[in-house]
């Protein structure tokens, strides 16, 4: 049946009518005065940046994250990506000292400008160009729309001057020398500076602002020591291109340790408010006696726990030199991947909140709608995940190897692995390439499940390891891993359907005893906002909401502020 859309020829349908979310000065530049009332609160060294020290990952754990995401973004590609970025150059040019002088004691704001429009996950074929000039400077331009940088944020709403790590094709006498990166001054805080233009995107609903941009230059002069590193081509450009953003590795670890936090503070806040909030007509219970309630507050606490010893985990391996840059990239991989999918608890949060935990002032919704952004920063998950699992399928390298083989989250991940490995043989053939249809059809589909296997595999035995994680919590992580993929374990002999569920019942029975010290392990109270959590914030939170009304009375003087579900 074919509806009729004469409806949209009406003006009041025009889309460019409707709210697209404007950022606005007041309402950005908060988030980078708490950015940089952050990083100069906890004093990073270059020297703790450049080098990765315990300060550095120390950052990336703090629970303040969930209070301001928004805010902690802006830090970390500060400190991380452009700061980190300029570091590894330091030691050989003196001359950038005022620049990372001026980025430290943040009077000027770092950005890290990698991808375009036209190319993400191929930015080693990005098209914007640095051109040398005869005295050595270069003229930087963006030659299509397709090259425009996208997007980091690059608009004077910061309210504070910008310097950017900007990665162009250098052109030198008309030969392609490749992609170098550059320092390049983008705006102080009265505007642009010349030839750079900045769009800024709409805001994303249900977040706190951030100006993401498209930028593009337009014959835009740069000093010869805008260039870091050498002006020659690189011998081998895919690894001198995989050096230059060794930061964006960092990244995918670092920047993936604040899903831990979010998940850690919203499944506290759901607990708060399903144990204030009450039903029934003559004995009020809170819901929280209900096991619908009880089992994804205890999901969420439970792989926050792990999480967070997987996490210190993966930073000890990911700093173990006795690893390859591989081998240090998949652990990286491998904790993000988990994480993005363990934040899918985040939006069953929100709904055991009703209808309030569909708004951003009671921090869940905001705090999921946040981290998805995560899933594409700092490396696609789908993609690393696929790089990740094709390489281990061809056996160039090993990741750390099950301390148990005979656990169950790690027969699962080889059994996962072994299942695709004889498709990958076809796949591959002689010429070690997996470019064919069999590849794509039978083996890409798969790939994210096998990272998310080896994931849980490493959160389980990094959170054993550590000593003084309940072995209720342990348990019940173990259970809710094999529910997500039941029908492996049932074929592999391990446990019938019926089974397996009573095993998970059991496990969030044992560990429901647990929710009180697993809400203080938490720590999670200085950073909850949200009113929902008790009942004078939300009368208050009510009392400032704008009023309309017919007389000066007040329409909601005597009524009971508690509703029901």
């Amino acid at each position: 049946m074919d509806f009729d859309t004469s409806l949209f020829l009406d003006g009041i349908w025009d889309v460019r009518r409707e709210s697209r979310y404007e950022p606005s000065l007041p309402a950005i530049s908060l988030h980078y005065e708490r950015a940089r009332a952050l990083c100069l609160s906890r004093g990073l060294t270059l020297n703790d940046i450049a080098e990765l020290s315990p300060r550095f990952w120390n950052f990336h754990f703090d629970p303040i994250s969930s209070r301001d995401m928004t805010a902690f973004i802006i830090a970390t590609i500060h400190l991380n990506l452009c700061v980190g970025t300029i570091a590894r150059f330091s030691r050989e040019r003196p001359d950038l000292e005022a620049t990372l002088d001026e980025l430290l004691t943040f009077k000027a704001c770092g950005e890290f400008m990698l991808t375009e429009l036209g190319h993400g996950l191929d930015a080693r074929n990005l098209e914007t160009t640095a051109t040398m000039e005869a005295d050595g400077s270069f003229t930087l331009n963006t030659p299509t729309t397709g090259a425009a940088k996208a997007m980091p944020p690059t608009s004077p709403l910061a309210g504070m001057a910008r310097v950017a790590v900007v990665f162009a094709r250098l052109v030198v006498g008309g030969d392609d020398r490749g992609v170098k990166p550059f320092v390049v001054r983008l705006n102080d805080a009265g505007g642009m500076c010349d030839g750079i233009e900045s769009r800024v995107l709409p805001i994303r609903p249900g977040t706190k602002p951030l100006d993401h941009s498209i930028t593009s230059f337009r014959n835009v002069h740069l000093p010869p020591e805008a260039l870091l590193g050498s002006a020659t081509r690189a011998s081998d450009e895919r690894e001198d291109f995989l050096a230059q953003i060794w930061r964006v590795s960092v990244g995918t670890l670092s920047l993936s340790i604040m899903g831990v936090s979010a998940i850690r503070v919203a499944g506290c806040i759901a607990a708060m408010y399903s144990q204030r909030r009450l039903v029934g007509d003559v004995k009020r219970l809170p819901i929280m006696q209900f096991s619908t309630q009880q089992r994804p507050i205890l999901k969420a606490l439970v792989h926050g726990e792990v999480l967070h010893a997987y996490a210190k985990w993966s930073v000890g391996e990911f700093m173990d030199q006795r690893h390859n840059v591989d081998v240090r990239r998949g652990i990286a991989t491998a904790f993000k991947v988990l994480v993005v999918r363990s934040s899918r608890l985040l939006s069953e949060l929100a709904e055991r909140c009703g209808w309030q935990g569909l708004y951003a002032h009671n921090q869940i919704s905001e705090l999921a709608s946040t981290f998805q952004g995560n899933s594409v920063a700092e490396g696609d998950t789908l993609v690393i995940s696929i790089r990740l699992a094709s390489e281990l399928l061809l056996k160039r390298y090993l990741l750390p190897q099950a301390a148990n083989p005979t656990a169950l989250l790690a027969l699962y991940e080889t059994g996962l692995l072994g299942e695709v490995t004889g498709e990958v043989a076809l796949a591959s053939g002689s010429s070690g390439s997996l470019r064919g249809a069999s590849y794509n059809d039978s083996v890409l589909p798969r790939c994210r499940t096998i990272v998310e296997a080896t994931g849980q595999r490493m959160a389980y035995e990094a959170a054993k390891a550590q000593g003084n994680i309940p072995p209720e919590v342990l348990d019940l992580f173990e259970k809710s891993c094999i529910q997500e993929d039941p029908s492996w374990f049932v074929e592999n002999g391990l446990g019938t359907r019926c089974a397996l569920q009573n095993s998970e019942d059991e496990a969030y029975r044992n560990t429901l005893p647990l929710l009180p010290s697993l809400m203080k392990r938490a720590k999670a109270g200085a950073y909850i906002t949200a009113p929902l959590v008790r009942e004078t914030a939300m009368e208050d939170f009510i009392q400032g909401l704008p009023v309309f009304r017919a007389s000066q009375d007040d329409v909601v003087e005597g009524r009971n502020p508690r509703s029901r579900l």
